[in-house]
């Protein structure tokens, strides 16, 4: 599992909800630009920003990390 993995999933998941990332940014209290990172690999996506992913999306934290075990 790395980073890129897990901020793939978050790109999926909001692309699935027609989101742009400014608007997924805004909920998870970060800036676009650190989403864009996390999308894309460059930077680690943090428990507190996945647990926030997963309550924006109504997705089951364990759905969200079962593939990446």
């Amino acid at each position: 599992m790395t980073e890129k993995d897990f901020g793939s999933k978050i790109k999926k998941l909001r692309e699935e909800k027609n989101m742009s990332q400014e608007e997924l940014a805004i909920q998870l209290n970060i800036s676009q630009s650190k989403l864009s990172k996390i999308e894309n690999g460059r930077l680690k996506a943090n428990m507190v920003l996945i647990l926030g992913v997963c309550n924006c999306f109504c997705v089951e934290v364990t759905e969200f990390i079962s593939q990446f075990v």
